[in-house]
């Protein structure tokens, strides 16, 4: 009976963990941004991007600067942090990230994937 009941735990177990990555989202990848307002007024883009790694870390390239970052993403909630700083704040939901940045809201949308 402690086998069977073993076993069915390890069974439930590896289920579960199943289960945890299948419904994962990937947010790793470049985002392009498809507009920036500040005081209400839509500045548009000039190719400002953020590339999101697995690793937490980031690179942005916004007002002419490329510059590397971390990001953390707790239930929608996101934060870059650049030099130790947080820089930006927003929320990332189905691919879209609104994020305040220095004053600005900046939307990007998540790039599609090369095709293979």
């Amino acid at each position: 009976m402690k086998r069977f009941s073993a076993l069915f735990l390890a069974l439930l177990l590896a289920l579960s963990l199943c289960a945890c990555g299948s419904s994962s989202v990937d947010i790793t990848g470049k985002y392009l941004c498809t507009s920036i307002v500040m005081n209400d007024v839509d500045l548009g883009s000039s190719g400002e991007w953020l590339e999101l790694n697995e690793d937490g870390t980031a690179s942005i390239f916004i007002s002419g600067q490329s510059r590397s970052a971390e990001y953390t993403l707790e239930e929608g909630a996101f934060t870059l942090t650049i030099n130790g700083q947080t820089s930006g704040t927003g929320t990332l939901e189905s691919g879209v990230l609104t994020m305040d940045f220095m004053g600005m809201t900046c939307i990007f949308r998540q790039e599609a994937p090369a095709e293979s």
